[in-house]
């Protein structure tokens, strides 16, 4: 009877609690529940409400194989929650008056591109940070991920002028890193410091976090580090160790940063209190904080989510999207990268922050801790949000079964020995296609974990299947030649579960002559 009356608790508290906010207790319950049904190995979560602290604690273990218990003070990689970190380090550059959110980037850049001349000139501090650059989804990710691989800053910066464009400038959404990166090369030409030294310096030294990093994480700090996970048929295996090297990353100004529950929970306990500390240090004005917050660009809002979240409007503001749910305004983002997952939100009228991080890619767990922990806040009715994103997207017992595209067409009857050779994207750079007795293989030079073997699919039609299958990401591969004869090869998924960030589409690779 104790245990029908522990689990009648749970359900209640996961409905949504209306009468009250729901205790340490009650969260605590909600964590691990989601934790064991979705097999996350560990999570780190901090919930702030009106001045107090509700919890923060650890849950699980950093590491499956070596096991260590998450605590308030693990390191766990933010994603793209970083970058709100990004948007306030322009915010104080442009309190000091080095930079304004209208200033035009080649006015700071000369170097900085676009394929249109005309967009290249015209574009602004605050299109970089907006998502309506007129680049498609992911645009040029494949520069970033899957790591390791070679890409620098420069690589990023020079490619972008070869990306297409395919949307609408400043008019459709369509998320992208590439141009938060060139925002955090813009930071470092405007201050004269790196982005990660900046950003160190003047935010997170600022607001004391001792266990929140811009750059890489010292060697003392690397034994309380999540590591990344994916789930496997076996069960839990260890994703690419946690690449904090002693070397800046690419992507540090999009989502390379590292940080810990409780620091996390002070940098928006500080964005609640209008710029100030916890410890009363006025970092940014109350007027800042309210700039980043203003919504800029509208993002799509289905019915199913406008219902789910009783919301009318959903935007991107800077660093942060913004949406009504339940009557209450909430910010908020989301972080992805394999193996690990992150979320932290704010609703101003509650006073209310809530950070969850966590080493597994789980989609169901992190939407059942959104809804979870931010519901009871918010008046809603009750629901069981772990059964309700189960039976949406399938448990962890339940693996998402993508929707396979068909191959593409092709023009040309091109054989395999005629198709081996070396290739070059403008912007991904040099492949090799080399044939050994078992068949066709395909290697990047730039990217070395996007190597596989190449299956005839059609005549002048392939299947690029990589040899690291946790990248699940197979694509077809169609060869064509072009006015001049030249061989030209595309890239498009092999199903539609691909993650946007393998923009293929973007790939156009010419053969190169022996000797170029």
């Amino acid at each position: 009877m104790k245990i029908k009356a522990v689990a009648a608790s749970i359900a209640v508290f996961l409905a949504g609690c209306t009468d009250s906010p729901p205790s340490s207790s009650e969260i605590e319950s909600l964590v691990e529940r989601v934790l064991e049904e979705e097999r996350v190995p560990g999570a780190a979560v901090a919930v702030w409400h009106r001045g107090e602290p509700v919890l923060l604690r650890g849950f699980g273990v950093t590491n499956v194989e070596t096991p260590r218990p998450v605590d308030d003070e693990t390191l766990f990689k933010l994603a793209s929650t970083t970058k709100a970190f990004t948007t306030a380090a322009l915010a104080l550059l442009v309190e000091e008056g080095k930079l304004d959110w209208d200033s035009r980037v080649v006015d700071h850049l000369p170097e900085f591109r676009l394929a249109d001349p005309w967009i290249t000139s015209e574009f602004r501090v605050v299109d970089l940070l907006t998502h309506r650059s007129g680049l498609g989804p992911g645009a040029g990710d494949l520069m970033l991920w899957p790591q390791p691989n070679t890409f620098d800053r420069n690589d990023v910066l020079s490619g972008l002028q070869y990306l297409p464009i395919t949307r609408s400038f400043r008019s459709d959404y369509a998320y992208d890193n590439l141009l938060y990166i060139i925002a955090g090369e813009l930071i470092a030409a405007v201050s004269g410091q790196s982005y990660e030294d900046f950003v160190q310096g003047r935010l997170l030294q600022k607001l004391g976090l001792e266990h929140c990093y811009a750059g890489p994480v010292p060697a003392s700090a690397r034994d309380n580090l999540a590591d990344p996970h994916r789930l496997e048929e076996q069960g839990l295996v260890v994703d690419t160790p946690n690449l904090a090297g002693d070397e800046p990353i690419v992507l540090a100004a999009a989502g390379g940063m590292h940080c810990s529950a409780g620091d996390m929970v002070t940098w928006l306990r500080t964005l609640l209190a209008g710029g100030v500390s916890p410890s009363g240090e006025q970092i940014f004005s109350q007027e800042t904080r309210d700039e980043l917050w203003r919504p800029v660009t509208l993002m799509p809002l289905s019915e199913s989510r406008s219902e789910r979240d009783a919301g009318h409007f959903y935007a991107y503001a800077l660093g942060w999207r913004v949406q009504d749910m339940h009557g209450k305004r909430v910010i908020h983002h989301t972080g992805s990268l394999s193996g690990m997952y992150a979320w932290a939100a704010l609703v101003p009228e509650e006073e209310l922050a809530i950070v969850v991080l966590m080493n597994r890619s789980a989609g169901v767990a992190r939407q059942a801790l959104i809804y979870g922990l931010l519901k009871p806040y918010l008046g809603a009715e009750e629901q069981d949000w772990l059964a309700y994103f189960q039976e949406l997207y399938g448990g962890a017992s339940e693996p998402y079964e993508p929707e396979l595209l068909p191959a593409p067409e092709s023009m040309a009857d091109i054989s395999d020995a005629e198709v081996t050779g070396s290739y070059r994207d403008p912007w991904f750079g040099p492949i090799e296609i080399e044939r050994n007795n078992d068949g066709l293989r395909w290697r990047s030079l730039k990217s070395p974990r996007l190597t596989g073997t190449m299956l005839t699919a059609a005549p002048g039609v392939w299947s690029v299947k990589w040899d690291d299958r946790s990248l699940d990401a197979d694509a077809w591969m169609r060869a064509e030649r072009d006015e001049d004869g030249t061989l030209v090869l595309t890239l498009q998924p092999q199903s539609r579960g691909v993650d946007f960030s393998y923009d293929f589409q973007d790939l156009r690779f010419e053969r190169v002559s022996e000797g170029s």
